[in-house]
């Protein structure tokens, strides 16, 4: 093999290696964090270390990295970087390091993208086609993944948000005011539904430190941008701006969210055979006829009329 061709493949290697550590280091994933936090609770004593303590002191330069490579690309309008920061917010990110960690991930992968790119286009001699797929697929990496964080944390404050409503009315028919009960969902859902435990959390947060409840509710509402949750926080300023029971509107409102996905579940039923006409009919006739129409052409043309 050519020496150069070599190379460049342990090039490719090494930066593709590199990129994914990165990213496992700063992304992380669901399972990992589930059972830091079971290892916090179990060594909450002192005398355990959680799993991920050997990553410590690798996220600090890896933010030291981003925040570098971020800063002379770093949005100085206001406007923009609130547009950024109200994405995150969406995503369930609230860090102050977040926007710049963003950004300096767009021109980390974009370096990367354009050395896979050169290295790709070099190898196949199509340098002018591969360099600006790869330089534009490693920009656009962490604006896709900011979006699928977004649909994955919507997603996951709207399944959870039953189950917090029927906790919520067992907590206001205990005797718990309004903000009470949700510190104390909020504590509940920490293991099963960490996203909605810490939007509860902020919320309670924010009534701590002066604002009114419903102030509270409306930064709930406009912080997750979440239809369920919207609509939920309108119908608690509803109930105590007017006095009503607010234990029989969480419950009616806690069915009217379960008929709601009975009835998303069945439109994306519905959807489904729909949805299999065209690859049914794109692949699986076309490949039906030819094992069945197959052996009959090929034997009409070995016999003697062909001929």
């Amino acid at each position: 093999m050519d020496p150069i061709i070599l190379l460049s493949i342990c090039v490719a290697g090494a930066i593709g290696a590199a990129g994914y550590f990165a990213a496992t280091i700063l992304l992380g994933n669901k399972d990992g964090r589930i059972r830091s936090r079971l290892e916090q609770n179990a060594s909450s004593d002192g005398k355990a270390e959680p799993s991920h303590a050997r990553n410590s002191s690798l996220k600090p330069v890896l933010q030291k990295i981003g925040a570098a490579a971020a800063q002379p690309f770093m949005p100085k309008n206001r406007e923009t970087q609130s547009s950024l920061r109200k994405q995150l917010g969406k995503a369930g990110i609230y860090s102050h390091s977040a926007p710049r960690l963003i950004t300096g991930a767009k021109v980390i992968l974009l370096i990367v993208g354009l050395a896979l790119g050169y290295v790709a286009g070099t190898l196949s001699d199509s340098l002018f086609l591969f360099l600006p797929i790869g330089g534009l697929l490693g920009y656009l990496a962490p604006t896709i993944w900011l979006k699928m964080k977004v649909s994955e944390n919507q997603k996951a404050l709207t399944y959870a948000l039953p189950d917090a409503l029927d906790l919520m009315v067992v907590c206001v028919e205990a005797g718990l005011t309004i903000d009470a009960a949700m510190q104390r969902v909020g504590d509940e859902l920490k293991l099963p539904h960490p996203a909605l435990s810490r939007e509860l959390g902020i919320a309670h947060m924010e009534t701590r430190v002066g604002l009114s409840k419903q102030e509270s509710f409306k930064n709930l509402g406009t912080r997750t941008n979440n239809k369920a949750l919207s609509s939920l926080t309108s119908m608690l300023i509803q109930a105590d701006r007017f006095g009503t029971s607010i234990a029989t509107a969480l419950r009616v409102h806690s069915d009217s969210l379960r008929v709601q996905r009975q009835q998303q579940a069945e439109e994306a039923a519905s959807k489904a055979s729909v949805k299999m006409s065209f690859p049914l009919v794109l692949f699986i006739f076309p490949a039906t006829f030819i094992v069945l129409c197959g052996p009959t052409v090929v034997n009409l043309m070995n016999s003697p009329i062909m001929n």
